[in-house]
């Protein structure tokens, strides 16, 4: 019976490392450098040509970012953002917590741009009109 153990416990164990030598060989291949779309793409530059891109096709995206304490009703906000999408096609919302360089420089470059073509007020002359809109109709 030990004859026949040594052999069985000498082939688990030549097993056993080409298994070890297979995963090791496998983590050392791991190519990190264009390992993502999102790390190699999304970055301040990209976020601002895409912007001015959006800007040219009439796409005005205007999110905020990060928590939001808000004093409006969720349907008055809800009625403000449909609002200035039809009226000025400009699409406001808050895009949540995570912000990257790209969302950054994307943000801080179409709201320039807005800024710039419709007025530097257009933010509150909006609400200002929603508000009045939403009162009627409620």
């Amino acid at each position: 019976m030990r004859n026949i153990q040594k052999p069985i416990m000498k082939i688990q164990l030549i097993i056993l490392l080409f298994l070890n030598f297979g995963v090791v060989c496998s983590q050392e291949k791991n190519n990190t450098e264009n390992d993502s779309i999102i790390w190699t793409k999304a970055t301040c530059e990209s976020g601002t040509q895409q912007a001015e891109i959006d800007f040219e096709n009439g796409k005005y995206v205007c999110y905020s970012y990060g928590l939001i304490f808000q004093t409006e009703s969720p349907e008055f906000i809800e009625f403000l953002n449909d609002y200035r999408k039809k009226k000025y096609g400009i699409i406001t919302g808050n895009a949540g917590c995570v912000v990257t360089d790209y969302t950054k420089c994307y943000s801080k470059k179409m709201t320039k741009l807005v800024l710039k073509k419709f007025g530097p007020k257009i933010f509150k002359k909006s609400k200002k009109e929603a508000e009045k809109l939403f009162a009627k109709k409620n």
